[in-house]
This record gives C-alpha cells, sequence and structure tokens, in this order.
C-alpha cells in the first residue's frame, strides 16, 4: 500500500528550502541582477537576466550537512559576438564588474562564474550567454516584463504554480522553428569555444511534465535528490543530471509521489542493466539541445556505482509502496529516506494519520531535527 499522503506531505515540507535559505537565495540574486542593470561598462552588452536552474524549477532541497551551498542560477543574455569574443575574453570583459562589487567572493568556473558570501550559505553562479539572433534578443528583451524571469507566484501542494504560459509566449513570438533553432551559446572555457544551450526550455519542459504527473513531479525529484544526498557515494551523478534522469523515467500517470519515486527508480535498474553490464554510460539529450549529452561527464565506473544504488532503492521501495499497513509503509520509506521522514503511527498503522509532526529548526539555516 501507498503511504499515507500526509507522511509525504510533511517529509516534503522538511526537506525544502527553509524560509531563510529563500529570502537569502532572493535577496543575492535580485542584488547581482540589480548591480549589473546598473552598471556602466555591461549596460551596452546585457539584454536581459533570468533565473535557471533547481532554484527556478522549485527542483531543490535544503542543506543536510555543514559546508553545503544553495545555488542559485542568473543567465545573463548578453549581445556579445561569439566570433569575436573568446571564453577567456568573456571572464575578462566581466571581471571590472565582479572585482567592484564581489571582490575575492567569486571564482571561474568551466562555464559560469561562481559568487560566494560570507553571511549565507548561498551561492550564485553568474552564467554569461550570447543571443545569436535578433529575433532571440527582441523576444527575450519582450519578456523581461513578465513575472516568469523573476520569482514563481508561490506553492500548490508543494509545486510550483505553472508559468509556462509565459515561456509559451516568448516561443511564439520567436516561432516554433526559430525557437528550436536559435538557442542562447555558452563560452565553455575548457573547449575554449560556445556552445548551445537553451534553459528556458528546460523550465517550460519542467513545468509541463508537472502538469502532466498531477504537480508530483516536482516533488519525485526533491525525493530522488535528498535521497541521493544520503546516498552520496559516488559523486556522480547529481544536481541537474539526477534531475534530468528522474524526468526521463518518471511515468505521467501516477497517483502520488509515492507511486512516481517508485517507478522511477525501477525504470532506471530496468532500462540500464544492459549499459552497466557492458560497462558504459547511459547517454541522455538535453531537453532544446539534443546534441548535448547531460551524462556526458559521468564515468563509468560511477554510473555503475550509481545503478546499484538504485537498484536496492528499486526494491525498497516497491517494498514500502505495497506493505500491507501503514506503520510498515512508513516504516520502509523512513529507512529509504532518511529520518526527516515522518516516525510511523504508534498504534500499528490501522488509523489514518491526520495531525502533522512538530519541525524543530536549530541553527541560522534551520539544520533540523523532528520530534
Amino acid at each position: 500500500m501507498s503511504a499515507v499522503p500526509s507522511y509525504f506531505t510533511d517529509f516534503l515540507s522538511d526537506i525544502r528550502l527553509t524560509p531563510e535559505l529563500r529570502d537569502a537565495c532572493e535577496a543575492k540574486h535580485r542584488e547581482l541582477r540589480e548591480r549589473l542593470g546598473a552598471d556602466p561598462d555591461l549596460k551596452a552588452i546585457v539584454i536581459d537576466a533570468f533565473l535557471q536552474g533547481s532554484y527556478r524549477r522549485h527542483t531543490g532541497v535544503r542543506i543536510l550537512a555543514d559546508g553545503e551551498h544553495i545555488d542559485v542560477d542568473l543567465v545573463v543574455v548578453t549581445t556579445l559576438d561569439p566570433n569575436s569574443w573568446t571564453p577567456a575574453a568573456v571572464v575578462a570583459r566581466f571581471k571590472p564588474f565582479l572585482d567592484g562589487n564581489y571582490k575575492d567572493h567569486w571564482s571561474v568556473n568551466d562555464r559560469s562564474m561562481k559568487i560566494w558570501f560570507d553571511d549565507t550559505p548561498v551561492t550564485l553562479d553568474l552564467v554569461v550567454t550570447a543571443a545569436p539572433s535578433e529575433v532571440i534578443q527582441e523576444a527575450i528583451a519582450k519578456a523581461a516584463a513578465t513575472e516568469w524571469r523573476i520569482e514563481a507566484r508561490g506553492d500548490v501542494n508543494g509545486g510550483p504554480v505553472a508559468l509556462r504560459e509565459a515561456i509559451e509566449g516568448l516561443r511564439k513570438m520567436a516561432g516554433d522553428a526559430q525557437w528550436k533553432q536559435e538557442r542562447l551559446l555558452i563560452p565553455d572555457r575548457t573547449l575554449k569555444i560556445w556552445v548551445p544551450t537553451h534553459p528556458l526550455e528546460q523550465i517550460r519542459w519542467t513545468e509541463e511534465k508537472n502538469d502532466l504527473t498531477d504537480s508530483h513531479y516536482v516533488n519525485i525529484v526533491k525525493s530522488g535528490k535528498w535521497w541521493r544526498k544520503r546516498n552520496a557515494v559516488p559523486e556522480y551523478p547529481k544536481g541537474y543530471p539526477l534531475e534530468h534522469l528522474l524526468g526521463h523515467v518518471c511515468p505521467n500517470d501516477i497517483g502520488s509521489v509515492a507511486e512516481g519515486l517508485t517507478r522511477s527508480f525501477e525504470r532506471i535498474r530496468d532500462d540500464y542493466r544492459y549499459a552497466v553490464s557492458t560497462g558504459t554510460v547511459a547517454s541522455l539529450p538535453d531537453h532544446g539541445v539534443p546534441e548535448n549529452d547531460v551524462f556526458r561527464r559521468v564515468t563509468p565506473e560511477d554510473f555503475a556505482a550509481f545503478w546499484h544504488l538504485v537498484d536496492r532503492a528499486a526494491g525498497d521501495a516497491r517494498a514500502a509502496l505495497d506493505a500491507d499497513t501503514v506503520a510498515e509503509s512508513v516504516t520502509r520509506w523512513r529507512a529509504l529516506l532518511g529520518p526527516e521522514f515522518p516516525e510511523p503511527p504508534k498504534d500499528g498503522g490501522f488509523t489514518e494519520r491526520v495531525a502533522k509532526s512538530t519541525v524543530v529548526t536549530t541553527g541560522r539555516y534551520g539544520l533540523g531535527h523532528r520530534r
């Protein structure tokens, strides 16, 4: 049987970003956007900026251990010509701005510039992109005033209120064919070239998938990411590659987070058994840029170790889903997902649970426990 839905509701409430972290994320990315807009040297090349990543797609979870950070991705669309600007030159172009506003608190990643702070575990990834056509530049500029680029308008049962209409409008401005072909370009400092990316399509796809699964998908991703935090070896895949994989395998015809997570684990186990047996890695085309493989950096060794984790998790999740009593189901889910999942009922699980657990938070960012 499936665990009583209120148990998963409490679990998901416990693992989502704390109010303190949400406030810090919003304050820091808004500050960065405002500073970019006010910088006299960048005004001429910056078209607009929008949020991307798990924070924007509502698939992120809170910090589990000291030393972790919450990453917020801000995509900055520019008029830089990729034929004239090398990836290294892009860094040099933004260096005065970063030194002036975040001195000694930024570094260069492969495809972004990371900013960190002393007063919060929030980090910002500044992702500089180039719009290769005037059509895309105009479409993004027209969309600058819409709400989708700033914040979601709230949560409904733990899932995002769909903002897909605004992105669909943006796609219509560009035209479907143009939308597919005219992606943004991002400088890759390892490859020393510009590569295509389509972050808006990732957002659109995620919200469409969430609608198709009756708002369960983002919560399945959160649950899967939390399970992965508690099973952190091997290091990869995690983050967006894990989210993408769950989106690829998660069926639409699910009635609960518990069912969706179980069936997703089972599909990973079954669909990639052969790849593991042959020492290969799954190939997952990126949304909007199918020639990009999301798993391109995952080694066969890491993928095999990850698959074995999923193999065990699939069996454990199925046992929890099919358990005869609420108490047994909840006990099994708690063993799989960790102590953040509520404790089973003391009456043996024959009466339905109606009250929420009390969440006790400790520390500034709520690394708390349940009582």
